[in-house]
């Protein structure tokens, strides 16, 4: 399976006016108004009942719908960005990004985090109460080397937000926690750090970075760090039937009280049978027809009297010499992302799909060298291929580590 890629919005929205088959969860609408327009007078684009906004579909794409007290504003774009000045930027932090990265993306993503977040006006983006992005900025060989930030990153916004800080971490932290790294001189707290993990959340995804102030060291989370995935579903599949479903991509596959069954993570064993293991894998040529097999037999079953659903896990051998661990649960929480879904249980089904790497690797996390980046890409494709299956027989909804809707690899 090829490795999935982050998709410039123009892209997506380009897509959603050509497909036609419609995002199940919206309302489709005209998204002509969203491009970049002259400004026209504010006070006729609030509408006090309805107004098209942005949000993110079930295809991880993005979608023009109707929301309540929403403002439809044209925004600025990157190529009508102005230089950032430092004396702008003074004691502010930075979200930076790529020059392809589209304001409107940001939003969607703000959304998913937070129903405050929406556009406030032209370039000026309302993150939560109290907490703003205005951009974007453009950045050059000039502003980079006196603001410190990454040299692919052209593309600048300044986050307001007041500023709440604590005592200063410990020093042992200062290797391993990238807070502690920026903020020497005292951790944030309260809004800011609230703000600031969000951003990182939405730099991750972006594959951008937070350049922190005053110290201008860039927090730049690893775009291909976030492996595990989650699916919420209104369908319960059970474990006989997940098994059936997988097997043919994990041919070792096992309830998770049952690990012994399978060869020791890191042992000899386990990396002699992992092309045998390989060579088992028989992807059947009716996918699809399995998939709605199981998810008709999963509703016939939720339609039966006295039904329970069950927590249970799998287990099994991925990548090199790594393992998943598959869980089913009814969700506890549900995401922010998916606040305004109706489940029929009453909540979600929370299906986890998480790697178990070998003990060698743990203490390469934050330096990974070569192998633990090619176990690492590996296994996040198989994860990719089992959420994915899982949330194709469960009418599912695929999530990333940050909680941010994902579109199918499929």
């Amino acid at each position: 399976m090829s490795k999935s890629e982050r998709v410039p919005i123009a892209e997506r929205l380009a897509q959603l006016n050509q497909s036609n088959t419609l995002p199940r969860e919206t309302t489709p609408t005209s998204a002509d108004s969203l491009a970049t327009q002259a400004m026209p007078d504010l006070a006729t684009q609030v509408n006090a009942t309805r107004a098209r906004a942005l949000t993110v579909t079930a295809a991880g794409e993005l979608n023009a719908v109707e929301h309540g007290a929403s403002v439809d504003m044209p925004v600025i774009t990157f190529e009508d960005a102005k230089i950032l000045s430092p004396k702008d930027a003074e004691g502010k932090h930075l979200l930076v990004t790529g020059d392809d990265v589209d304001p409107r993306e940001l939003e969607a993503l703000a959304v998913s985090i937070s129903e405050d977040a929406g556009w406030l006006a032209p370039g000026l983006l309302r993150l939560t109460e109290g907490a703003t992005l205005s951009g974007p900025w453009r950045i050059t060989k000039t502003e980079r080397a006196l603001l410190n930030t990454p040299a692919r990153m052209e593309q600048a916004w300044i986050v307001d937000v007041p500023a709440v800080r604590t005592s200063a971490a410990p020093d042992f932290l200062m290797h391993t926690d990238p807070f502690a790294r920026a903020f020497p001189d005292g951790m944030p707290a309260g809004k800011e750090f609230e703000v600031l993990a969000g951003l990182i959340r939405i730099a991750r995804r972006l594959a951008g970075a937070v350049n922190a102030a005053p110290s201008r060291i860039n927090i730049e989370p690893d775009a291909d760090s976030a492996v595990d995935m989650m699916v919420y579903a209104p369908r319960w599949v059970d474990e006989e039937d997940l098994t059936a479903l997988l097997r043919p991509y994990l041919p070792d596959i096992v309830n998770g009280l049952e690990e012994a069954k399978l060869a020791p993570i890191d042992s000899a064993q386990r990396v002699q049978t992992r092309e045998e293991i390989a060579k088992k894998i028989n992807i059947p040529e009716d996918e699809l027809v399995r998939i709605a097999e199981i998810a008709q037999k999963a509703d016939r079953k939720a339609a039966a009297e006295g039904f329970v659903v069950r927590g249970y896990s799998l287990i099994a051998s991925v990548g090199n010499t790594s393992r998943v661990h598959i869980t089913v649960a009814p969700a506890d929480f549900t995401p922010s992302v998916l606040r305004f879904e109706q489940w029929p249980q009453g909540s979600a089904i929370e299906y986890g799909v998480r790697w178990i790497m070998p003990e060698v690797y743990r203490d390469k996390l934050m330096r990974p060298g070569r192998a633990l980046r090619f176990e690492r890409n590996r296994v996040k494709d198989q994860i990719e291929l089992i959420a994915s299956l899982i949330a194709r027989s469960t009418a599912g909804y695929m999530l990333d580590e940050d909680q941010f809707l994902i579109s199918d690899p499929e």
